[in-house]
């Protein structure tokens, strides 16, 4: 009896998780996505959908309450007495934690009680006395001594936002393992006070630690096993980067990890599906430590026994499209979506574009194009960021149609260009591999290109390929029979290049 590792595939990273009686709500960072920061809901701790989104007006996600730059990073969710708590950081310059409230995690959330403006990665603790505590990393990338700076702890007023005194958590000017710790969560457990961060960067040397007291505010004494988990020493193993964990107790008394990881196709140094969500069990030693997964690591397939948790994984893909403005260009009935023209994907903040994560290194993306307003261009792409991406697009021109396949690696731009039928709906897709992405038309090949470009490595940033519709112009492209599917995993492993 087993489960599938990652319980939600595609991007979905920075886990953070709460029990509300036999229900689980897991919240995770959406970067520069709108609506931001989904909400999860499960019953089983493994098949998850997406019921809703925390962030989706500026009045959320800017101090000034106008649309505008924003890098959602790494939310905490806590609930209390029919109240649902979300702490995030707008990573961009001038705006940072933020706190947000609910009685309905898939309705509206309250407008964000703005906090600090230092650090990010904020948490939430409620203790058993009623008193709230916010903790957060710290960030001093000039200290002398190479550390980046300690976790530290304030108590809050979750009400109003106001913050106590802060005091370091962590022993020195670092982690307990490393230089740079990051991702907090206190928890209790007994009579233990349990603090558990990510270390050592989010790349494939990420770990999380965990340290106990006999107080909320520390010290902290580190665990004698750690790290309590990671990657780092599993060297071509198909997943990476694990860490950023959040600790939660089942309604059956177990306890369970969520945390973020990579998948990497096999021997392949490269990502494209993003950090993922993966659960793993927990065990206490006699000597109240914990012991999560196997010694620390997991598999794509996890053996469990526990009657409380669900067999299989389910694919937790959504039909909410996503955008990189507010509010999000389109419209959906079923699998028919209305597009509102834009800019160029190169623009950044492109108007005209929704975007879905890939969900599984093998996967198919198709659309037909119906309607086309005169003058303006749509299709379907792949996009990392504004600065690596690919599309088709239909286009008219003076002696008919044609399809101009595009892309735009760091600035360089190239472009092929074929004809198709004068009249008539076009039909696009795109065959996602863990080598390559494979663009049709009608069934005929216009072009294709490396993976490894749209990755989060290519990147240098922690960043995950969409598929995309795109319209540039005016008015409204019409799409049908959008989906996407995943498909059987090709035999030939993606092989270095030194080894082919």
């Amino acid at each position: 009896m087993v489960y599938s590792n990652p319980v939600i595939t595609g991007h979905a990273p920075d886990p953070s998780i709460v029990r509300v009686g036999e229900d689980y709500y897991l919240a995770t960072s959406s970067f520069n996505k709108l609506p931001g920061i989904p909400i999860h809901h499960s019953r089983d701790l493994v098949n998850w959908t997406v019921i809703g989104y925390a962030i989706t007006r500026p009045a959320q996600y800017r101090r000034d309450g106008q649309d505008g730059p924003i890098e959602l990073f790494a939310p905490t969710l806590r609930y209390h007495a029919g109240t649902f708590y979300l702490v995030t950081t707008n990573a961009h310059p001038g705006q940072g934690n933020l706190l947000v409230t609910t009685t309905d995690p898939a309705g509206q959330w309250s407008d964000a009680i703005w906090l600090d403006q230092q650090g990010f990665d904020p948490s939430l603790f409620r203790d058993d006395d009623g008193a709230w505590y916010y903790s957060r990393r710290s960030f001093d990338p000039e200290h002398k001594g190479g550390a980046l700076g300690p976790i530290v702890t304030a108590a809050i007023n979750v009400q109003t936002g106001e913050l106590g005194e802060f005091l370091p958590a962590t022993p020195g000017s670092g982690g307990f393992v490393t230089n740079d710790i990051e991702g907090p969560h206190i928890f209790k457990r007994g009579q233990w006070y349990y603090l558990t961060a990510a270390e050592g960067s989010s790349w494939k040397g990420h770990m999380q630690t965990l340290g106990r007291s006999a107080s909320p505010w520390g010290p902290f004494e580190a665990c004698p096993h750690n790290p309590i988990m990671t990657h780092r020493d599993r060297v071509g193993h198909q997943i990476q980067s694990l860490g950023h964990a959040d600790f939660v107790e089942a309604a059956d008394g177990t306890w369970w990890v969520v945390a973020l990881g990579t998948r990497h196709a096999p021997l392949a140094q490269h990502h494209n599906i993003g950090r993922e969500t993966f659960l793993l069990p927990v065990q206490w030693t006699d000597g109240g430590w914990p012991v999560v997964g196997d010694a620390g690591t997991t598999e794509l397939l996890v053996e469990r026994d526990t009657p409380g948790i669900g067999v299989q994984g389910a694919n937790a893909a959504t039909e909410h499209w996503l955008g990189l403005r507010w509010p999000v260009p389109c419209s959906v009935l079923g699998d028919e979506v209305l597009l509102r023209g834009g800019a160029l994907p190169e623009a950044g903040r492109e108007a005209g574009l929704v975007l879905r994560p890939q969900r599984a290194d093998d996967e198919r993306f198709a659309a037909v194009l119906r309607d086309l307003p005169e003058g303006s261009m749509a299709g379907v792409g792949v996009y990392l960021d504004k600065s690596h991406f690919a599309y088709a697009v239909l286009q008219s021109e003076a002696g008919g149609r044609q399809v101009a396949f595009r892309v735009s690696l760091d600035g360089l731009e190239t472009e092929r260009v074929v004809p198709v039928a004068a009249t008539g709906e076009v039909e696009f897709e795109i065959q996602a591999r863990p080598d390559r992405y494979y663009f049709t038309v009608g069934g005929e090949p216009v072009g294709e290109l490396a993976a490894r470009l749209l990755s989060a490595e290519a990147a240098e940033w922690f960043v995950a390929t969409h598929l995309m519709l795109v319209h540039v112009g005016e008015g409204e492209a019409r799409f049908e029979r959008v989906e996407s599917q995943q498909l059987e995993p090709r035999q030939r492993a993606v092989l270095p290049a030194f080894l082919l």
